[in-house]
């Protein structure tokens, strides 16, 4: 193999150099070999202002390319150009040991070339730094042995060619299958791709499924909510229309149980409860309230309609108004026009809604009499509660009371005792 002579201590086969200029060239302007294209460009820009490329060059050389090849950060296919490039001038590195990678690389990366590598023209120094091979003489005309002289064995030399020779059979071998492994993982690469541009037209066609889904979902509540704004329209109409429309009630064919009065207690039996509450109450020491309702131009109506007119004002009064107080609420005529309710264990407040509720109803309701309708009579309400150690006749009597002096005070509705 022939080697070319270069300035320095050691001589450097053309063969590495072609090696190292095949590799700075495939790295040249790639994203990825960027770092490794600048390592080696340092390198060789090194020894190059110091003289041309020696053993010493390559020593240092394979010493960055070890420890590149090592760090953890570095590409995969990165490190194995690397190792590439140590198989190819590791049978050309001087007798000593490697030196160790400089400290510059192993602890921190050394700068890039200014102006990119673009602008380092490192393979033309190093292809000019080298000097020409010399061609080889003409094969002298076989001349005979001068008698006398021993001809220098040439066996240390065809072995040596032959040792270099397998050398460089192991390093294509090598990168046969380093290229092959490459090969395998950009194919392994392409296969995942291929895999996960599938997955993601999968998932565009669901995509597209879901939108239409959405689509029809929002047009069908669209429909819905029409539907709904137009039932509210409806049930406010009809609402509005009752409000508006008198509620007539029947005369009953056949009177009740005592006539007029719907089958109401009277007074006596009335206060009679009124004391049994007070009885309870003073053990339990809940409250109690009583309210009286006295109906307002009875005499009108029997004037206007006729006296069965009025008993129809009473009817509808103890059937329509006063049942719709609570189950254990007691309700009793307490006179002609007069009614009594009493609110056990019911605060003020309680029994005066509830009286208000029945006023109310009152004023809404109308009584049809012999093919006649009329509003219903309105009335006076007020409400007493129970003081503390009051008998059943001064309770009573306080009621009594409170509903003369709002009847004289000419006022309708429930008024403040």
């Amino acid at each position: 193999m022939a080697a070319v002579p270069v300035a320095g201590p050691a001589v450097i086969d053309a063969r590495v150099v072609e090696t190292i200029t095949r590799h700075l060239e495939s790295l040249r302007g790639t994203v990825e070999g960027g770092e490794l294209y600048g390592l080696i460009s340092r390198v060789l820009r090194k020894h190059r202002r110091l003289g041309n490329i020696t053993g010493e060059c390559l020593s240092e050389l394979h010493g960055q390319l070890e420890a590149y090849a090592n760090d953890p950060v570095t590409l995969p296919g990165m490190r194995i150009r690397a190792r590439l490039l140590q198989q190819h001038i590791s049978p050309y590195l001087p007798d000593f040991d490697d030196p160790s990678p400089s400290p510059a690389y192993a602890s921190e990366r050394l700068p890039e070339p200014p102006g990119g590598f673009e602008d380092a023209p490192i393979i033309e120094e190093v292809t000019l730094g080298l000097p020409a091979a010399t061609p080889p003489a003409a094969e002298a005309p076989n001349e005979a042995p001068l008698e006398g002289v021993i001809e220098r064995p040439s066996e240390q030399s065809e072995q040596s060619t032959a040792e270099r020779t397998e050398k460089y059979q192991a390093l294509l071998r090598s990168e046969k299958d380093a290229w092959q492994a490459i090969y395998g993982t950009v194919k392994d690469y392409h296969k995942l791709k291929q895999a996960w541009m599938k997955s993601l037209d999968e998932l565009a066609r669901q995509r597209d499924a879901l939108e239409d889904k959405l689509l029809k979902t929002s047009e069908h509540l669209s429909v819905l909510e029409a539907e709904r704004d137009k039932l509210r329209t409806d049930l406010e109409k009809t609402r509005t229309e009752a409000a508006k429309r008198p509620r007539l009630l029947p005369t009953p064919r056949a009177s009740r149980a005592n006539g007029r009065t719907g089958a109401l207690p009277r007074r006596e039996a009335f206060v009679r409860e009124v004391e049994t509450e007070i009885k309870r109450i003073k053990r339990s020491g809940s409250s109690l309230a009583l309210g009286l309702i006295a109906i307002e131009g009875l005499e009108r109506v029997a004037e206007e309609h006729g006296a069965e007119a009025s008993e129809a004002v009473l009817r509808c009064y103890a059937v329509e108004i006063l049942s719709n107080f609570r189950a254990y609420d007691r309700v009793a005529l307490y006179d002609r026009d007069l009614y009594a309710v009493m609110f056990p264990d019911t605060r003020k407040d309680g029994a005066q809604r509830a009286l208000e509720k029945a006023h109310k109803r009152a004023t809404e309701t109308h009584v049809a009499h012999e093919g006649r309708s009329f509003p219903l009579p309105p009335f006076v309400g007020v409400l007493v509660l129970y003081a503390a150690g009051e008998d059943v006749a001064a309770f009573v009597a306080r009621a009594d009371d409170a509903l003369a002096r709002a009847r004289e005070s000419g006022q309708t509705g429930i008024v403040p005792a």
